[in-house]
């Protein structure tokens, strides 16, 4: 007597048994494939621009600081948002999203639209966000004010959104690159800065 769980037809049940390995290893490629669609630090510049289309001139102010001094730095349009990439080794290692601003300025991110950036940011890792932890409901509020909400991902990326208009999103060690470009400006990427004529 056959056991109750193979039922009439064992050969069936064999045959799917052995296709399990290949449907587990199919599920897995596609939720590689889903991660590796999602990353977006460590992208290139080109497949930034698969992604957003070709940089933007003249959306980035004159007044407005570089994302990352001395790095290779480009902006994007995508349907009605800026994105600002810095690369360094031609990488992106700080990126910045914003909606792009009109007469009166730039334009609140709502908190749908907050997470939505932060999950297409999540690739393979998690977003944690970081609370403020001063004892005080007020003194909390008023640092979350001030400094803006934080997350940190899984691999130590940092997520900072300030004045409820822009999200800075960066690889963890960004600040040392940036602080090693600052002390020596020639391992900037050479396309980095305005290109001076040769006197």
């Amino acid at each position: 007597m056959l056991p109750s769980f193979l039922g009439k037809a064992p050969a069936r049940r064999v045959r799917a048994l052995r296709t399990w390995p290949c449907l587990i290893f199919g599920a897995a490629v596609l939720s590689l494939q889903a991660c590796e669609a999602q990353a977006r630090l460590g992208d290139t510049q080109a497949q930034c621009e698969m992604r957003y289309g070709a940089s933007a001139a003249g959306i980035v102010g004159n007044d407005e600081k570089p994302l990352l001094a001395g790095a290779k730095e480009a902006a994007y349009n995508f349907q009605g948002w800026r994105i600002r990439v810095a690369f360094v080794n031609g990488a992106a290692i700080r990126e910045e999203y914003a909606k792009i601003p009109d007469a009166a300025g730039l334009k609140p991110l709502s908190d749908a639209e907050l997470q939505a950036v932060l999950a297409a940011e999540k690739g393979a890792y998690m977003w944690r966000e970081a609370k403020p932890r001063l004892g005080n409901a007020g003194l909390n509020a008023l640092k979350t004010a001030l400094e803006g909400r934080t997350w940190e991902r899984s691999d130590r990326a940092t997520a900072k959104f300030k004045l409820n208009l822009v999200l800075v999103i960066e690889t963890h060690d960004a600040e040392l690159v940036e602080k090693k470009l600052a002390k020596d400006p020639s391992k900037a990427d050479p396309a980095a800065g305005a290109v001076l004529p040769k006197f």
